[in-house]
């Protein structure tokens, strides 16, 4: 076992940070963000452990998720590539669009029946442009339809690859099968296309350069997700916990397992993890060690 994960197995450990994915971790598929969570993040941060959101959106849905789940505190956007504190920027990560050109070109050599999207690096502002027959599986008014010589700007944040030939996983494993991790960063978030990101790019380094700004180690950092762009974030944090409605690859390389988000699965560990969690009385299901099960494998197991 590394040494960031054996030390947060010890007895009594407590994290300083707790990192969390929004859809599906943090905020409930269908139902939004739950009373409980909520409570949740505010009892922790009241006892000066930052709750902080980790979602593969981009900053063009910044006033969405604001919405969401309040308009304070720390957020990490666009796969890990974009950090507000509030809606103050603190950091950004983007490509040229010379290098997204560049991959998508080694995608189309290798890949046949795809269709391409792109996320604006530039100005936030711009919605998400999308080759026409790119199905984008959101009602909201955010993307348009262009030209695929219209697709990538000057700067972009990230780019998206659709197959409807492929499976999700295999469409993401043959793009990292040619394109090296040191040009790009490769993952999908369950919704059906594969994103690229910059090479720096990530979950985990976006929790990273909120625990430098800060001082915390990452053995002192507890995250929570269910998809394969948590995947980074899961190694780089010292306990990783997996909803367990997520993916296999994700439940295979978690520490620990916690209810569904719809299940309240963050509060639930949150409050078996801290006995001083006094809004765990306030459930209907007095003690509730019983609604996760924990594990001392995982992917904390080198």
């Amino acid at each position: 076992m590394r040494p960031h994960k054996e030390a947060a197995r010890q007895p009594g450990w407590q994290p300083k940070l707790v990192a969390t994915d929004l859809d599906g971790t943090y905020i409930c598929h269908g139902h939004g963000l739950s009373p409980e969570h909520r409570a949740t993040r505010d009892w922790l941060e009241a006892r000066g452990i930052p709750m902080v959101p980790v979602t593969g959106r981009g900053p063009r849905l910044l006033d969405l998720t604001r919405s969401e789940i309040g308009e304070e505190g720390l957020l990490i956007m666009g796969q890990g590539g974009i950090v507000y504190d509030g809606r103050t920027l603190l950091h950004r990560e983007s490509m040229s669009g010379e290098l997204a050109l560049s991959i998508l070109e080694q995608v189309r050599e290798h890949v046949d029946d795809v269709r391409i999207g792109a996320e604006d690096g530039a100005d936030f502002e711009l919605p998400l442009r999308l080759e026409h027959g790119f199905v984008w599986p959101y009602s909201m008014d955010e993307s348009i339809n262009v030209d695929v010589e219209d697709v990538v700007s000057d700067e972009v944040l990230k780019v998206f690859v659709e197959s409807q030939r492929h499976p999700i996983d295999e469409l993401t494993a043959l793009i990292k099968s040619f394109v090296p991790e040191d040009l790009a960063y490769v993952t999908h978030s369950g919704i059906g296309f594969v994103e690229i990101s910059p090479p720096d790019v990530s979950k985990a380094a976006g929790v990273k350069y909120i625990c430098d700004r800060f001082g915390i180690d990452h053995a002192d950092v507890l995250c929570f997700g269910d998809m394969p762009n948590d995947l980074p974030m899961f190694e780089w944090s010292g306990r990783a916990v997996a909803m367990a409605d997520g993916h296999p690859d994700v439940l295979a390389a978690a520490d620990d397992l916690a209810p569904a988000s719809c299940d309240y699965g963050i509060t639930r560990y949150i409050a078996d993890l801290f006995p001083d969690f006094g809004f765990a009385q306030s459930r209907d299901a007095g003690t509730l060690s019983d609604h996760f099960i924990p594990r001392s494998g995982g992917h904390g197991e080198s």
